[in-house]
Parts: structure tokens; sequence; C-alpha cells
């Protein structure tokens, strides 16, 4: 999903009636001239910077980006293991964080809090790194149309993957990204998620892992051609972002004559009590499983 189009999602949500956190349901009473902010705070173990993004709501229907926030502090901290990561502002609300070779700044199980601070006011959050799902392999075959339609054009591929859930008492719950040739997929319909590796919870299994199953493994139903670079990371999410995405997709696409009333997206991002400007958006540390294949 295009992050942009969430961060979109949280404004209008602002400028409707409430929105709610994972515990408390905050009555929040706001003009569309109302100034909130915007956190956007998805952190993975890639070794590759890490970004966190701190705006300020505009209007709805503006076209222009929304304001960034320039002056905020950033820090994540590990709670288990006590340590902290201060993120440097760059450009167009982006606070990013670059670990070095040897650096673990993303543990699996390790509890988190990220803090961020705006003219002395700090919002916080916190949430638990989940496990990842291990990737067997993408395989690419000539693309069919399934007996719809006109046949498919020769020289056009379809990638599907290979991979698999640790079936135990644990629930998994996963965000799959798809790219091609390093351009990531993010229209709000390329959204693809799972629960253990499928569109349920999968229990009592007597094998140690089962494989992902379809549309999972479908790749966002793409077309790639000879010699593309196929490539899938698949996000550990909590259970709260799980369905806060499920929440803010059917939001994007709430439209059309059976469009159903607007509600406010979830938010786990806290703002003090005595705080004069609120604080909405999303944090969730992800540990990421990942893989590319040449097509052909």
């Amino acid at each position: 999903m295009n992050m942009k189009t969430i961060l979109k999602t949280f404004i209008l949500a602002a400028f409707v009636v409430t929105f709610s956190s994972c515990e408390d349901v905050v009555q929040v009473k706001l003009d569309e001239g109302s100034k909130i902010y915007v956190i956007d705070a998805f952190v993975n173990d890639l070794a590759a910077p890490q970004t966190i993004r701190v705006l300020t709501s505009d209007s709805y229907f503006s076209n222009r980006e929304a304001p960034p926030v320039p002056n905020a502090s950033v820090v994540l901290r590990d709670m288990t293991d006590n340590k902290q990561y201060t993120f440097t502002y760059t450009s167009n609300g982006n606070y990013v964080y670059t670990p070095a070779a040897t650096e673990t700044m993303a543990v699996v199980n390790h509890q988190y809090q990220l803090e961020v601070g705006v003219d002395g006011v700090v919002y916080t959050s916190i949430t638990t790194q989940k496990r990842a799902a291990k990737i067997d392999s993408i395989i690419s075959l000539p693309a069919d149309n399934g007996g719809f339609g006109p046949p498919a054009k020769d020289g056009i591929f379809s990638c599907y993957l290979i991979a698999k859930d640790k079936t135990d008492s644990n629930t998994d719950y996963y965000w799959v990204k798809t790219f091609r040739n390093d351009t990531l997929f993010n229209a709000p319909s390329d959204i693809n998620l799972s629960i253990d590796g499928t569109n349920g919870p999968v229990s009592g299994v007597p094998v140690d892992s089962t494989d992902f199953t379809p549309p999972i493994v479908f790749l966002g139903f793409k077309p790639y051609k000879l010699f593309d670079r196929c490539k899938v990371e698949i996000h550990s999410i909590s259970r709260d972002t799980y369905f806060f995405f499920v929440q803010a997709a059917a939001q994007i696409n709430n439209g059309g004559l059976f469009a159903t009333t607007p509600e406010n997206v979830k938010t786990n991002i806290v703002t003090p009590n005595n705080a004069k400007t609120k604080a909405i958006g999303w944090f969730n540390m992800a540990s990421v499983a990942s893989q590319t294949k040449v097509v052909k």
C-alpha cells in the first residue's frame, strides 16, 4: 500500500468525529483547519537506512504535500536491551537512522518504544517485533488468463511465491511486498496481507511449517517480461498492524454505489493528555524475509 495514501487517510480521519488507538477511544473535535501531527514509523531489520516520517496535517482536499515537521526529536528505544537509536532529520519530514554494518537494531521478540518530541511534547508508541517467515523460492511461469478473455501475450510471465510459515501456538501476521525491477507495487489494491501464510490462523498441524497458499502467493497478479527482476519482501507485522491495514484499505477503497459510512482509522501513537496538538499514525517493527528472481 502507498504510505502517502495511508497518511491522507489519517488526515481525513481526523476531520470526522473520533479516532481510536489500540487501547482507548479518544474524542477529537477538530475543524478542517486544526493541526495534527502524522507519524509514519515502519522500521525493519534490513541492512539499510531506516526512515520515520513526521508531518503536519494539511486539508484533505489540498493538492500539496503534507507540510513536514523539521524540528522534532525522534528516538527509537529497545526496551529489552536498554539501547536507543536517534534518528536525524534530512528533508521532507524524513528522519533517518543508518545502522552500522555489524549493528542489529531490530531483534525478534524485543519490545520497542518510539518517542517523537515536538515543542516539548513527547508522543509515544510501543510494539514488539515479530518473527519472519521463510522464503523457499520464487518461480516464474508463462502467464495465462485462467480461461478468461484473450490469450496472454508471448513473453509475459507471472511470478509465484513459495514460502513457509511456522506452525505452533503463535499466530503470525505478514505484509507481502512485491517489486518489479526494484519498483514497489504500491497502489491501494496491491496490499497483500496474510495470517499464517493463508487467510486465517493455522493451528494443530502435525508438521513444523506449512506452505503459503493462494491468493497470497500470486504476488499481486502482475505481469513480468523476460529478464525482469521479481523481488518479494515478507514483513512481519503485529496483529494490531494487520487490522490497521485492513481498515485503512477498506477506507481508501470505500466508494461507489455500495459505499459505507467513513470511519476513523486506528492509531497506536499516544498523545499526552496535556498536549494541545494531537498526533496520529502507526508504529511497527518488522522482521523481513526477502528474495529476488530474474524472470526467464
